[in-house]
């Protein structure tokens, strides 16, 4: 399905019972909405799930950047707006939690709770890394080197040795990824820092982490847990950055009653 959202037509599946209350799934960088198919099916029984592709992913138009994360934000608010979605759950992965801390503050009223999982609130020390990523894909697109680093950085040794199906699943998704979308959120990354901002949360967070993830490390994300108020934080032993597909049984477990807690029943 598609919606015209601020200047573009955004992607998005729907699925669950109708009458159940909604929640809204950001996907991480260079991939798209079907990263979440495990945890989907995970949420159905007792919600109505909501996963777009965001600018420049997926099915999703893209536009030429810089991008800004905070109109990236507004994206997702604008999408709820145009689906009639008053307030909602929301989970975010990677860049899907820095949209997540911007509605935490922003649009708190739009939220019964978020998720921010491998995720962080100040990306701007990694800035040389972004612009490095950048020049790659200007030069030479979604090359081999873009998506064997992403993999390198997404997956813990002990996965990309012994899950090749979910290494090849992200694989395709990374080299598939619109060089111009991918470019413009970069940009939108590598300035990203909004910890001054963090006390302003008012909505019901939980934070999870892996423990092996290089991208966003345990760390970044306790400074995240410290910032928030009243924000709880967990650590999943023995995975890296894509935690929910890596270990998707001990995601859930992590996500589900957190959910539960916080926001209308079915």
């Amino acid at each position: 399905m598609r919606v015209r959202v601020n200047d573009i037509d955004v992607n998005y599946e729907i699925s669950g019972k109708e009458s159940a209350p909604p929640v809204v799934l950001h996907h991480p960088l260079a991939t798209e909405l079907s990263v979440w198919d495990e945890l989907t099916a995970a949420l159905e029984p007792s919600y109505r799930v909501i996963r777009l592709d965001a600018r420049g992913h997926g099915k999703t138009d893209t536009t030429p950047g810089p991008y800004d994360m905070t109109k990236l934000a507004g994206d997702v608010v604008a999408f709820m707006d145009k689906l009639g979605i008053a307030k909602a759950r929301y989970l975010g992965l990677s860049m899907g939690g820095f949209v997540g801390n911007i509605l935490g503050y922003a649009h708190p009223e739009r939220f019964h709770s978020l998720v921010l999982v491998s995720t962080s609130s100040d990306m701007s020390a990694a800035r040389a890394i972004w612009e490095g990523r950048v020049k790659t894909v200007e030069q030479e697109g979604m090359a081999k080197s873009i998506v064997e680093g992403s993999m390198q950085r997404w997956l813990s040794p002990d996965a990309l040795k012994s899950k090749p199906e979910v290494v090849a699943r992200l694989s395709k998704m990374v080299a598939d990824t619109s060089p111009a979308g991918f470019i413009g959120w970069c940009q939108a990354i590598m300035d990203f820092n909004v910890t001054s901002r963090l006390k302003e949360v008012k909505v019901p967070v939980r934070i999870i982490a892996g423990s092996l993830d290089p991208a966003t490390t345990p760390a970044m994300m306790q400074i995240m847990h410290k910032e928030i108020p009243g924000s709880e934080y967990v650590e999943i032993p023995g995975v890296a950055h894509m935690l929910h597909v890596e270990a998707p049984a001990k995601f859930h477990a992590e996500v589900l009653p957190f959910m539960a807690k916080h926001g209308p029943k079915a």
